[in-house]
């Protein structure tokens, strides 16, 4: 068959190596190696001293992660930050420490670990191997449901803006965000349109973050904070319905679901605006959205989905004249519907 391509066998072996380098990169944003590293080189033994770490088997995770670019050993055998490494610090913007520390936790790690048995039957084995739902587990966690937040915030954050002004929110009178987490994307809403009243919609604990979060930014006068379940009821009364970053969290069945339970809550004037990434087979965009993809399978059972299927979802939940209305910049599209 010919000569082989050695960068493709290399290639090949960086991936297969993957999973290694990954929960090595877990070990070290956990004792923030990074941080430690902010002001200039360090030798190992003050890095190991500083975190209680075992300064020989220190030195050769770092060697290692220094090989694929992440940190850098200097002459005299000292570590630095490399251009990387500084995206694992927690005082720079974006950070990647949060998703590192979520995506490689061992709750998370679990049910990639059932992906072969999950090929055959198409069912996400996160519920058999840590014996709650996700969002269950943030209950009991505090740290895990800090790293997701973040993780969430520096992944989504700088999307806010643009998704503010790069639809007319500003024609509706009346928002409501549905699941709309600690509140950056209705703060975002309201503070491009400053006509428009808000409401932000969640869980109890999510809910009491977003209080905060909305006082904080001086937008307690415009933005109602309401707990509940969207699949018990959904607050009616709104011009608009945002549901963004939720449906993919889901399969089919539950996203019909979610989106019936907003209809039966709106009026004929209502609209229903679903922010999220619209797949475009073979098509790659800013968001790495084949690899979230399965992320949302493993944690969820959920998925991204494309056009045909979000025009589905949305007649099975009684809605018509869908119309996709993509984000400048960004890899978010409004998919905006109408009560059928």
């Amino acid at each position: 068959m010919g000569e082989r391509n050695p960068e493709a066998f290399q290639r090949l072996l960086d991936l297969l190596l993957g999973a290694k380098i990954a929960i090595a990169l877990r070990a070290m944003a956990e004792y923030r190696i990074a941080d430690k590293l902010a002001a200039g080189p360090m030798p190992v033994e003050m890095l190991a001293r500083e975190t209680g770490l075992v300064p020989d088997l220190l030195r050769r995770v770092l060697r290692v992660l220094a090989q694929y670019g992440v940190f850098a050993e200097t002459e005299d055998g000292q570590f630095e930050n490399s251009e990387t490494s500084e995206h694992m610090r927690s005082d720079v913007a974006p950070t990647l420490r949060e998703m590192i520390l979520f995506l490689n936790h061992n709750v998370s790690l679990r049910p990639w670990l059932e992906l072969e048995q999950s090929l055959k039957d198409g069912r996400s084995r996160f519920l058999d191997v840590n014996g709650a739902p996700l969002f269950k587990l943030f209950a009991e966690d505090k740290r895990l449901s800090e790293y997701f937040g973040k993780f969430m915030t520096n992944l989504y954050g700088p999307e806010a803006a643009k998704i503010a002004a790069g639809y007319p929110f500003g024609q509706f009178q009346t928002l409501i965000d549905v699941g709309g987490g600690q509140g950056h994307i209705i703060a975002a809403i309201l503070s491009a349109h400053r006509g428009l009243k808000g409401a932000l919609f969640d869980i109890a604990p999510t809910a009491a973050l977003a209080r905060n979060f909305i006082r904080d930014r001086g937008f307690a006068d415009r933005c109602d904070v309401l707990d509940g379940d969207f699949f018990n009821e959904v607050p009616s009364g709104y011009g608009a319905y945002v549901v963004k970053s939720v449906l993919h969290d889901w399969d089919d069945a539950k996203a019909t679901e979610i989106l019936k339970k907003c209809r039966a809550a709106m009026s004929g004037g209502s609209r229903l605006l679903i922010i999220e990434e619209v797949v475009v087979p073979r098509k790659i965009v800013g968001n790495p959205h084949r690899s979230v993809d399965l992320d949302l399978f493993v944690h969820f059972g959920g998925k991204e989905r494309t056009e045909p299927e979000y025009v589905k979802l949305m007649a099975d939940a009684g809605f018509g004249q869908v119309r996709i209305v993509p984000i400048k910049d960004s890899y978010f599209s409004v998919i905006e519907g109408v009560p059928a």
